[in-house]
């Protein structure tokens, strides 16, 4: 098993209060791609966006403190219900890599990360190891968790601890 905080990037979360509401095809040409509306599904083009809840979405760009996306993402939600905010200096993305990956997960989170349920682009909320945090499937022998930069030092603790 392998573990690695990757280097900072643009984390922006668009959320809006509103069960309704539809993301307006602004969105689109920031993400170079269709914005993702279903839970659990990840788009990927310019930068990538994970629907984390029927109103919540995270964007990641490779840039860190990228200003420019900040500021798209915020001219794109001009009168429509949702919110931009930037949590680039709030959270951390720890990457996680094995062949057995899934199987390692499962000792942290209660998730069913079978590759039928849990496939390559696809994310979902969950607590690992206790910590908060948005699981987020790569590939067959990569996943990403993204969590409060506060929890790291703790999280790459226990990660050491059950590799052992």
């Amino acid at each position: 098993m392998h573990s690695r905080v990757l280097d900072p990037c643009t984390i922006v979360r668009l959320q809006s209060w509103d069960v309704t509401v539809r993301a307006p095809s602004a969105l689109d040409e920031v993400l170079g791609a269709t914005w993702p509306r279903e839970v659990g599904s990840v788009a990927s083009g310019l930068v990538d966006v994970l629907c984390v809840g029927p109103t919540e979405w995270l964007v990641i760009g490779a840039e860190p403190d990228d200003v420019q996306l900040c500021a798209k993402l915020g001219t794109a939600v001009i009168g429509s219900p949702l919110r931009a905010t930037d949590l680039s200096r709030g959270l951390v993305i720890v990457e996680l890599s094995a062949h057995d990956v899934r199987e390692f997960l499962l000792k942290g989170c209660s998730l069913d990360l079978r590759p039928d349920h849990f496939p390559s682009g696809r994310c979902a909320r969950t607590r690992f190891a206790g910590v908060p945090a948005v699981l987020r499937c790569c590939d067959s022998s990569r996943f990403e968790g993204i969590l409060a930069a506060s929890y790291r030092e703790y999280l790459l603790a226990w990660i050491a601890d059950a590799i052992a």
